[in-house]
């Protein structure tokens, strides 16, 4: 299904992005122009294809990351420096000897125990909470010193490519913040692990960091990556009584504030809890038109829920699937979460029968849905009454895609997305 665009829009599309938006894509490079809203106005004028380097060290990386351009990773890099454990919740020697450097404990152990028994189930830990713990300070001291380790910054005008199946980033969250123009392919980006999550009032103790994160940030193309985590959500006793679950991920890819023309395509996000977040908060102050995002062709398998959760956002969604094992981690609650003020066009997605519910909002603060074409194979189908429907297209879309019908969707997607699909052309 080839959708065609207005002639006003088509002034907005270059003859490259024209080309190879209605191609399959059979190699990886770092000239290609991205897709979907990514391509809307995005610039190579300031990227430097002709002068690419290659990293296979953190230290290396970093160096790069300060000039900007092309960079290829080559093997894994642990952003953690050593510090992610055998199991979430656990110690290492890395670990210990981070805690002693920052606070007054001499072992994670030592801090992790003593800040669980501190906290009762109704300690709130958030910025404005005045229900705070006696170790808050302890606790967000020793957070923002962990992420000023494994925080990876991406600047303006950077593309970074993995050139293997498994290369990529482990133990850090890749931040993308206050830039444009930025593209991130064929990685691996695992375990943005979080050893100091904070308490929540009546909801266990959770953490900060995402694999991903966007934020104030446009012209941004994510694609052909694999996101998932290897560790098992654990459980402490709280105020040394209470059992609550100890939360040491946050998201996988995460878009908030003010970032638009975002395309995440050709991905796979497999076991996790809350996975994609577009949009933080109700109270954002931001209008659904000025934050622009597509998602197609990517993978959601064994994942609990926001495949994505939305707010604020206009969104089109195409030719994803989505589905679960029985014996997932985490077990799904919801694939698509239509919230507040968010625009939702979705055509020939796949729902498997692992997913519980396809689409999930929220009744007093509804989204609006405008779907078409789908197959709907999950549990309990849509939960109609959280969010509003329509019957006509929601916005224009201002770039040409070819769309498969819905029925061919699940084996493409399988065959097709991820790390490592497509050869890398230097």
């Amino acid at each position: 299904m080839k959708k065609t665009v207005s002639f006003f829009s088509v002034l907005f599309l270059s003859a490259a992005f024209f080309a190879t938006s209605l191609s399959a894509a059979e190699s990886i490079s770092a000239g290609d122009v991205p897709d979907g809203f990514a391509g809307q106005s995005f610039s190579f004028a300031n990227i430097k294809t002709d002068s690419a380097v290659t990293v296979s060290s953190k230290r290396n990386l970093l160096n790069a990351l300060k000039k900007g351009g092309v960079i290829y990773v080559d093997g894994m890099i642990d952003l953690s420096e050593g510090m992610f454990p055998e199991k979430s919740g656990e110690p290492n020697a890395a670990l210990d000897a981070f805690v002693q450097k920052n606070s007054n404990y001499s072992s994670y152990a030592e801090y992790r125990d003593a800040y669980v028994a501190a906290c009762t189930t109704s300690t709130e830990e958030s910025a404005k909470s005045s229900s705070k713990s006696p170790l808050y300070e302890t606790m967000h001291s020793l957070n923002m010193a962990y992420k000023s380790v494994i925080l990876l910054s991406v600047p303006s005008d950077t593309v970074i490519i993995g050139l293997t199946a498994d290369s990529g980033f482990s133990g850090g969250s890749v931040s993308i913040s206050k830039a444009s123009n930025v593209v991130l392919r064929n990685l691996v980006i695992r375990d943005a692990y979080d050893p100091f999550p904070h308490h929540e009032a009546n909801d266990g103790f959770n953490s900060q960091h995402d694999c991903v994160l966007v934020e104030n940030s446009s012209n941004v193309w994510i694609d052909h990556c694999t996101f998932y985590d290897t560790k098992e959500q654990t459980y402490v006793k709280t105020g040394g009584s209470v059992s609550e679950k100890w939360v040491t991920y946050d998201g996988l890819c995460d878009i908030t504030k003010e970032s638009t023309n975002v395309t995440v395509s050709y991905c796979k996000f497999m076991d996790h809890n809350k996975t994609m977040l577009i949009g933080s908060s109700d109270s954002e102050k931001i209008d659904a038109a000025n934050r622009k995002v597509t998602l197609h062709h990517n993978y959601f398998y064994n994942c609990a829920s926001r495949l994505p959760m939305v707010r604020l956002s206009t969104i089109h969604l195409y030719n994803n699937y989505y589905d679960a094992s029985p014996n997932s981690p985490y077990g799904n609650s919801y694939a698509l979460g239509v919230r507040y003020n968010s625009l939702i066009q979705a055509e020939a997605n796949y729902y498997g029968g692992g997913i519980k519910n396809s689409y999930s909002g929220s009744a007093k603060k509804p989204g609006k849905v405008y779907s078409v074409n789908e197959i709907d194979r999950s549990k309990g189908k849509k939960k109609s009454g959280e969010f509003k429907t329509s019957k006509t297209p929601l916005f224009d879309i201002p770039y040409s895609y070819d769309a498969l019908p819905a029925d061919k969707v699940q084996d493409y997607v399988k065959e097709n997305a991820g790390a490592g699909k497509l050869p890398v052309v230097r």
